[in-house]
Formats: C-alpha cells, sequence, structure tokens
C-alpha cells in the first residue's frame, strides 16, 4: 500500500497544475498504478480495509482530475480548430 500512496502522491502533483500534462508521464504512472492494484486485489488477505477505501477514494479524485484535464484541452482544441477555420474563411475572400 505504501507504493500505492507514492504513486498516487506523484499523480496528484503532475495533475494539480492547470497547465498541460506531460501525457508520456502520466500514462507511465497510471500503468504502474494499474498493475500495482492487480497485485494488491491478488492477495486480498493483506490489505486493510481502510487503507483500500482510501485508495479507492484518491481514485476517484485522481479520475475527476484527469477528466478535468481532458475536458481543458477538448476546449482548447475547439478554440483552435474555430480560429483556424476562421482564418481559411477570412484567407478565401483576401
Amino acid at each position: 500500500m505504501q507504493r500505492l500512496n507514492e504513486l498516487d502522491n506523484q499523480l496528484e502533483s503532475l495533475l494539480a497544475v492547470d497547465s498541460d500534462v506531460a501525457s508520456d508521464l502520466l500514462q507511465g504512472l497510471l500503468q504502474q498504478r494499474e498493475q500495482l492494484l492487480q497485485q494488491l486485489m491478488a492477495a486480498p488477505e493483506c490489505l486493510n480495509k481502510a487503507d483500500w477505501q482510501t485508495a479507492v477514494e484518491r481514485t476517484t479524485s485522481i479520475l475527476a482530475r484527469i477528466r478535468h484535464h481532458r475536458d481543458n484541452s477538448a476546449g482548447q482544441l475547439q478554440r483552435f480548430q474555430h480560429g483556424q477555420r476562421s482564418m481559411q474563411a477570412y484567407n478565401k475572400f483576401r
């Protein structure tokens, strides 16, 4: 569980910024987290219920932050594409 806490702290600090997130680093940390969770679930007798509940809550928080970043990126992409279409229309009539 200690390693899971460390990974979660790394993910939280990576997602705490409002700017772009390094997607390759995020993907690597999420893969490590998934593998660790699979290992932990393979040995349920070693899990403390309170610690597991805390890990579930952290998972919910991490997913919410990822969704927030995804939505921000989608909004930026929409604005960029709209700007590109506007420039194309402008250049057509120049």
